[in-house]
């Protein structure tokens, strides 16, 4: 049975990419930076797996070398899904720092090992941020320089790059198979009761603290579907030394408000004018890098996911309506 190390177990997406793993008889060892919650994560997975004897735990820290050689020996891939997210310290590097460091911390320890293939968990933001274009691909990159871009985006853009640099600067022998997965806003039922990042915005339209909608629009995706393209870059021959954007499909705030409204939730109905949210920015740092982004629609190719990995996306109405079940259900 081949072993897959995914880190950031705890994580959304690492968890369903778990799941996916343990479902097509994966052996997985999985880390996370304390133990307390390795209960929690078993749990959360019988819900949806047998785990039988096929799941480990490892400790690992982003900023810390500790335990990533042993992490990765006799895995025969590794799922790179662990990174910072948003955070209220107003460092960058709090952001930036174990983002790169975290990933060259897995690489390295990948390629001394001999993994066969390193899968790292990108984003979006490491495309389409600091940029406004009407349509992006994966040979776009964020503009870690512009002046509408957030820190977590650069940290996103740094950390991929990091990777592409680490291992075109090698000998080809020295060198192990890399892709990466770069999924928009990923939304969908978590397996445990920490929602994620980006689930974020429906909770946000749900619990009142977003009273009016921005005209802003989003591409999102489903997280089953990320974490079952995890699993086809990392045994796909074609998607080695890829990039993989996902997106479902891009949706405005006011169209994701009407669906809840229509399915018996209560969500905003009202869509503020740009000039208002312009106005606001200027008390909110957290929404300027959002400004020029009013009333554009980003979109995004992905004829490289649907080509080589077989994706065909789910309905990500019902990813919405799912996570915003979970979210009333844990409000309760």
């Amino acid at each position: 049975m081949k072993k897959v190390l995914v880190t950031g177990g705890s994580g959304f997406i690492a968890l369903h990419c778990i799941a996916e793993l343990l479902k097509q008889n994966y052996s997985v060892r999985t880390s996370l930076r304390t133990m307390n919650r390795k209960n929690e994560i078993i749990k959360s997975l019988s819900k949806v797996a047998d785990i039988n004897d096929n799941l480990e735990f490892c400790k690992l820290d982003l900023l810390k070398d500790d335990g990533w050689n042993e992490a990765s020996k006799d895995c025969t891939y590794v799922l790179h899904v662990a990174s910072p997210i948003l955070t209220k310290d107003k460092n960058p590097d709090a952001l930036i720092k174990p983002a790169v460091e975290g990933l060259i911390r897995a690489l390295q320890s990948s390629i001394k090992n001999n993994v066969k293939r390193f899968v790292m968990t990108s984003s979006v933001a490491a495309i389409a941020r600091g940029t406004i274009k009407e349509w992006y691909d994966e040979t776009d990159w964020s503009d870690v320089n512009s002046k509408i871009i957030n820190t977590y985006s650069i940290s996103k853009t740094l950390a991929e790059k990091s990777l592409w640099d680490y291992v075109n600067s090698l000998n080809q022998d020295k060198r192990i198979e890399i892709c990466t997965i770069n999924p928009t806003f990923v939304i969908g039922k978590s397996l445990s009761n920490d929602i994620g990042a980006s689930n974020l915005i429906i909770k946000k339209i749900l619990d009142g603290s977003m009273p009016f909608l921005p005209k802003l629009n989003l591409g999102i995706v489903d997280v089953v579907d990320v974490a079952k393209m995890h699993i086809k870059a990392m045994t796909t021959n074609d998607a080695n030394n890829k990039r993989f954007l996902l997106c479902s499909k891009n949706m405005w705030y006011n169209e994701i408000a009407n669906l809840l409204n229509q399915n018996g939730f209560k969500a905003p109905r009202i869509t503020a004018p740009n000039i208002l949210i312009k106005l606001f920015s200027l008390f909110n740092p957290t929404v300027r890098p959002f400004v020029k982004s009013l009333g554009v629609e980003q979109k995004y190719k992905i004829n490289q996911a649907k080509k080589i990995l077989g994706w065909e996306p789910s309905n990500i109405e019902n990813s919405i309506l799912s996570i915003a079940s979970q979210i009333k259900k844990l409000n309760k």
